[in-house]
């Protein structure tokens, strides 16, 4: 990795065309600490002020800065999102305040402080890259991975572990195994060394296999802090390409993560892996039951939601498909790379929640406008989608259910859904389906919106 002191940014999602503030934007959270892993998982978060432990007052955190004249709209930060995730396990965090730049420079994550002594910073990366901007003025986009780590700028290998087979940009947060059968796992390091404008999703192409990783079981504490198990006698070993596999014995959910043995200066050798949550189900069954909390998009206290009260209705068979431009978007300083702040809602990687007594299967979605959105199934069922609008300011912001719509699935394939008139403003649609994931996202409808 890259010998620079610091990282800073913000993500924003948005359809057709930019409003006055951004949507809050679903992102993905990691912040892995000098000995073990502060917080992993998806939340739901937006740009806004936030105050250091020994700092006297608020900050803004939104990506509208100085140094980025192209931010024209507030939106979700890695700063900003980090807070909101140590904030949700009862932990803060502690910087030094830069004027000049607007921005926060990281000293301390929950229990982890900086170590000039041994040149221990904290630094951040988005989708596996060094932003080139800080963490207060980087905006994110939906999906994006954010990844906070201690000592971040010594030369080690950045782990990323997958199921074996698995050729997604993103790995997968759960999986399935058979009882008493291997599990094939791979570990990799992308591309590494980089600072730049981070890209839309991580770079897998020029990722290499990394030998003598050790796969080990994780301890999680009642706050969600993770202990790589790596004295485990379940620990297996990665081949010098990358692979090794486990046989689980016990039903249930297991959780694993990659890491690497202590070095001559007592440290690990490469950054712990994203973590995995594989489901093995019991015989006769063909899941585990709900997925771990940490799994689910978690929302912090001040994006408040409301029960939704339950309506039908039938989807028409026609589909718009709208025109959309992904955006591009570093610690503290620097200047951002050009790129649009439309980041392309309709892709993203299915997360498996596999249910007790319930057919496997998977969902995503494809595509979406202001009147219809595309499924994709690879299983039947029935979808439920959950329109809520948002209402309130941005110290009380909350969810109004809108309407739901269930769709009976035959067969896997694609399914329309028409949608309700939907007028401007900010809409959070989840998606699910019996026996499979859900999907959440969150969505701006401005006018002449498709």
């Amino acid at each position: 990795m890259r010998t620079t002191v610091a990282t800073l940014a913000v993500a924003t999602l948005m359809i057709f065309a930019t409003s006055a503030q951004a949507a809050p934007t679903l992102v993905n959270v990691r912040i892995e600490g000098k000995n073990e892993t502060l917080f992993e998982g998806p939340i739901l978060t937006e740009g806004h002020e936030v105050k250091a432990s020994s700092d006297t007052q608020e900050r803004p955190c939104d990506g509208i800065n100085s140094l980025d004249p192209q931010n024209k709209t507030p939106g979700a930060t890695p700063t900003a999102a980090s807070a909101d995730a140590m904030s949700l396990i009862g932990e803060t965090f502690d910087g030094q305040w830069y004027p000049g730049y607007d921005d926060y420079f990281i000293t301390r994550w929950g229990p982890d402080e900086q170590d000039p002594a041994e040149g221990a910073y904290w630094g951040i990366l988005v989708n596996d890259v060094f932003t080139n901007v800080g963490g207060c003025q980087y905006e994110l986009h939906e999906n994006d991975e954010v990844l906070w780590v201690y000592d971040a700028f010594k030369e080690r290998a950045n782990l990323a572990l997958f199921p074996a087979g698995d050729t997604a940009s993103r790995p997968p947060l759960t999986a399935i195994a058979q009882l008493g059968q291997p599990f094939g796992l791979q570990v990799e390091v992308y591309g590494d060394d980089k600072e730049d404008n981070p890209p839309t999703e991580p770079d897998r192409a020029d990722a290499t296999p990394y030998k003598g990783a050790e796969v080990s079981p994780v301890l999680t504490s009642s706050k969600g802090l993770e202990q790589v198990q790596t004295t485990s006698p379940e620990v297996v070993t990665t081949s010098s390409e990358g692979k090794a596999s486990i046989t689980f014995t016990t039903p249930g959910w297991h959780r694993i993560k990659a890491g690497t043995p202590l070095g001559k200066e007592g440290e690990e050798e490469a950054v712990r892996s994203n973590r995995i949550d594989v489901c093995v189900p019991a015989p006769g069954e063909t899941g585990c039951g709900p997925q771990p909390a940490e799994d689910e998009s978690r929302t912090p206290a001040g994006l408040a939601v409301e029960p939704e009260e339950e309506h039908h209705e039938t989807p028409l068979e026609t589909h718009e498909t709208p025109t959309q431009t992904p955006g591009g978007g570093n610690q503290l300083g620097g200047q951002a790379g050009n790129g649009s702040l439309v980041t392309p809602l309709v892709t993203s990687t299915p997360t498996l929640v596999p249910q007790r007594s319930s057919p496997t299967a998977l969902l995503t979605l494809e595509s979406f406008t202001s009147r219809r959105l595309l499924l994709k199934l690879t299983g039947s069922g029935t979808a439920t989608v959950q329109i809520a609008r948002q209402a309130g300011n941005k110290h009380n912001l909350r969810w109004q259910a809108v309407k739901t719509i269930t769709v009976k699935v035959t067969k896997a394939g694609q399914v329309e859904v028409r949608l309700p008139r939907l007028t401007v403003g900010r809409y959070r649609l989840r998606i699910g389906l019996a026996g499979a994931n859900s999907v959440t996202r969150i969505v701006s409808v401005t006018r002449g919106s498709g």
